[in-house]
C-alpha cells in the first residue's frame, strides 16, 4: 500500500498550495474581527517544538550518515553520496512531512473556530457525517486520533530517551545505555512535563518553546562558525537547489522500477510518512489551539515555508558538517557508527572544540523538547479525551 502514502502526501501538498494562493487565503481561522493569541515568535516557537524537536536531534547526523554509508548509494562517487544523503534528508523533513500536518491543523481549526465545533478530530468530517459526529461515529474517529497519538508520541520520546542515555553515557555521567536507565530518565523527563503541564499551555509549553528555540539558535551557531562554515553554505545552497530540481520525481517516486531501492523505500520514506500521519492528529491539534485569528494563506504560508527552511539549514549545519568530517578527518568514523544512531551526533561533536560544552547543550535541548513534546501531548490527549 506504498503508493496511497505517496499519493495522499502529494495531495496534502497540492491542496495546501492551493489554498494559499487562492481566493480562501483569506479567510481567518475565527471570527472575521478576531486577532491571533499569541505573537509571531510564540507562535512559531510551539509550532516548531511540537512539530519535530526531538526527530531533529536524533536525526540531524544519523539520517545523512546512513544515508551516506548505505550499500544502495554505493555505486555513486563520495560527492554524489553526499548529495544524495541531503537530498533525500530534506525530502523526509521538507514541505511533505509539514503538509500532513498542516492539512489536519487547519481543518481542525477552521471548523472549530468557524463553525464553533469541538477542538476534537472528529470536527473535521463534518461535512461528510453532519450530526452524527456526535454519535459513535464520531466517538470512533477521535478513538482512532486518540491511539495515533499515543504511539505518534511514544516512537518520538522514545528516539528522545536513547539519545538522552547516550549522551549521559558518552559524558561519562552515566555507565551505560540500559533499560534500567532509560525507565530512569522517562519517570525523571515526565515528571518535569506533568509540572509543566499543569502551569498550562501559556506558561510551560510557551515559556520552555521560546528557551529551547534560543538554545537551539546557539547550537546551531556554534557548529556553523566552528565547523566547515564555507562548506555548509555551500552546500546548502546546492542543496536547496537540488531538492527544488528533484521535487516532482521526489514526490512521485515509488521505486517500482528500483528493485534494489524498493527495502530502503520503504524503511524511510515510506516509515517516515506513516510516522509524521501517526503524529498529525496530535500535531495538528496543538497547531489548531495556537493558531485562531491567523488567516488560511498566513496558517498554510507559515506552517509548510519557515519550518521546513529551518529544517534545511538544520540538517545542512549538523548533517553536511558530519559527511565532510567523515570524507576528510574522521577517515570513515562516522559512517562506521550508522549503525549506532543514538550517539552519532555526540560522536560528530567531539571532532568540534569545546565538545563537552556542546554535548551538554545538546542533551538540554533534548530534555527540553522531550518535555514540550510530551507536554502538549498530554493537552491534545487530554482534549480528545
Amino acid at each position: 500500500l506504498n503508493w496511497i502514502y505517496v499519493w495522499s502526501v502529494t495531495a496534502f501538498v497540492i491542496f495546501l498550495i492551493y489554498l494559499m494562493v487562492g481566493r480562501y487565503g483569506s479567510i481567518r481561522l475565527g471570527r472575521n474581527n478576531s486577532k491571533p493569541e499569541y505573537s509571531f515568535f510564540s507562535w512559531i516557537s510551539m509550532l516548531f517544538a511540537a512539530g519535530m524537536g526531538i526527530g531533529l536531534m536524533y536525526f540531524s547526523v544519523a539520517e545523512p550518515i546512513q544515508h551516506f554509508s548505505n550499500d544502495v548509494f554505493a555505486a555513486g562517487s563520495q560527492v554524489q553520496r553526499a548529495k544524495n544523503a541531503q537530498m533525500y534528508t530534506f525530502f523526509h523533513w521538507g514541505v511533505h512531512a509539514w503538509a500532513i500536518y498542516g492539512m489536519v491543523g487547519l481543518s481542525l481549526a477552521y471548523f472549530s473556530y468557524r463553525y464553533r465545533l469541538p477542538l476534537s478530530l472528529r470536527s473535521c468530517f463534518y461535512p461528510l457525517l453532519k450530526d452524527k459526529i456526535k454519535g459513535k461515529w464520531g466517538n470512533a474517529i477521535d478513538v482512532f486520533a486518540l491511539c495515533s497519538t499515543f504511539f505518534g508520541i511514544t516512537t518520538t520520546l522514545g528516539f528522545g530517551v536513547v539519545q538522552i542515555n547516550s549522551g549521559l553515557r558518552t559524558l561519562n555521567i552515566l555507565p551505560e545505555s540500559s533499560f534500567m536507565y532509560q525507565a530512569l530518565i522517562v519517570a525523571v523527563l515526565v515528571s518535569l512535563a506533568v509540572i509543566s503541564a499543569v502551569s498550562g499551555l501559556d506558561k510551560g509549553v510557551k515559556l520552555l518553546s521560546s528557551v529551547n528555540i534560543i538554545a537551539v539558535i546557539i547550537l546551531l551557531a556554534f557548529v556553523l562558525i566552528l565547523g566547515p562554515s564555507i562548506y555548509i553554505i555551500g552546500s546548502l545552497t546546492d542543496g536547496i537547489g537540488n531538492y527544488i530540481n528533484n521535487f516532482f520525481s521526489l514526490t512521485f517516486n515509488t521505486h517500482v522500477y528500483e528493485e534494489n531501492t524498493k527495502p530502503w523505500f520503504y524503511d524511510w520514506t515510506i516509515l517516515y510518512w506513516a510516522w509524521w500521519i501517526s503524529w498529525s492528529p496530535y500535531v495538528g491539534i496543538f497547531i489548531a489551539r495556537i493558531s485562531k485569528g491567523r488567516t488560511i494563506r498566513e496558517f498554510v504560508a507559515a506552517v509548510l515555508i519557515i519550518p521546513t527552511l529551518f529544517n534545511f539549514v538544520w540538517m545542512t549545519v549538523f548533517g553536511n558538517s558530519a559527511i565532510w568530517f567523515d570524507m576528510n578527518i574522521a577517515n570513515g568514523a562516522l559512517s562506521s557508527l550508522a549503525g549506532d544512531p543514538d550517539a552519532l551526533m555526540f560522536r560528530f561533536l567531539e571532532y568540534l572544540p569545546f565538545s563537552t560544552v556542546a554535548s551538554i547543550l545538546t542533551i538540554v535541548i533534548i530534555i527540553i523538547f522531550f518535555v514540550t513534546s510530551a507536554d502538549s501531548g498530554m493537552f491534545v490527549m487530554n482534549s480528545i479525551a
